[in-house]
């Protein structure tokens, strides 16, 4: 911050201007999803198919298992849950009158 006198009892003081909307700043909300829908959805998978391989084949931690599966039904139920919140807020913003 630069202050600069303009006479004895007028000073200007300047400060840097801030960027409000950048380029990545647009699409970074956008990447957290994808990326944390990707995570999930792997998630899910995995637990899945660790479930499957212990009760077809046997192998495996039961309690790994049991701790995947619970894993992704919370990254699951927290997804489902941004989602209706992101929806609410649409709604809200749809009924607005201009």
């Amino acid at each position: 911050m630069q202050i600069q006198s303009y006479g004895p009892h007028v000073t200007k003081i300047s400060t840097p201007k801030l960027q409000t909307e950048t380029t990545e700043s647009k699409g970074q909300f956008a990447n957290v999803l994808k990326q944390y829908t990707t995570d999930m959805n792997h998630d899910v998978k995995s637990a899945a198919k660790d479930a499957e391989k212990l009760a077809i084949t046997g192998e495996g931690n039961m309690s790994e298992t049991l701790l995947a599966m619970k894993q992704a039904s919370l990254s699951f139920q927290l997804m489902l849950s941004a989602r209706n919140k992101m929806m609410d807020a649409y709604r809200e913003v749809i009924r607005m009158q201009v």
